[in-house]
């Protein structure tokens, strides 16, 4: 039977329910010297770097366990103003490289804002023989795509209109853009 180091205490069991630890940013008065600070956050350890990212990753029991240390020492650990603005310095490194890997799949799919402009240009130019005779579906698609491109609510200028002022105002809008080849020369 081995024996307890008696001045470190026991370690700790895993809890049933785990709860990662947040990140924390470092505290203004830590940050009254942002030198020290920063010098002190590209100088941590390993066992420091490994104690912040099983914190934050499982909880501070699972760091507790795996490094062989007490909660004590893990919380000392994440408190230090140096491993707060390391754990600050990673999640924006971390939120940065997500946003490239989403920005990247779209593209590889197709999805850019000329291609979304492009579409909503050929849902609006569709004539209403092409949608069946109605074109709420249309207006729609066009509203929602005009919102997902960031040009906002807009009033709507078909609200309230009968289908037949509907066909009326889309035969117009395609006479505009095609040239009315029935205009009398004077």
């Amino acid at each position: 039977m081995t024996t307890q180091d008696p001045t470190k205490p026991l370690m700790p069991r895993r809890p049933a329910s785990r709860k990662p630890e947040k990140i924390r940013t470092p505290r203004k008065k830590d940050m009254a010297n942002p030198a020290e600070v920063e010098s002190g956050c590209l100088t941590l350890t390993t066992i420091e770097q490994a104690c912040a990212h099983i914190s934050i990753e499982r909880d501070k029991e699972s760091a507790a366990i795996d490094l062989n240390m007490s909660l004590a020492e893990v919380q000392e650990i994440l408190d230090s103003p140096a491993v707060r603005l390391y754990l600050q310095k990673f999640q924006d490194k971390t939120l940065t490289e997500l946003a490239k890997v989403k920005v990247r799949v779209m593209r590889k799919v197709g999805i850019s804002k000329a291609n979304i402009e492009k579409q909503l240009m050929h849902l609006m130019m569709l004539d209403p023989s092409e949608t069946k005779g109605t074109i709420d579906g249309q207006v729609k698609a066009a509203n929602i795509l005009l919102e997902k491109c960031g040009y906002g609510k807009m009033d709507d200028p078909t609200e309230g209109k009968t289908p037949e002022e509907l066909k009326e105002m889309v035969r117009r809008g395609n006479l505009l853009i095609e040239g009315n080849k029935q205009t009398s020369v004077n």
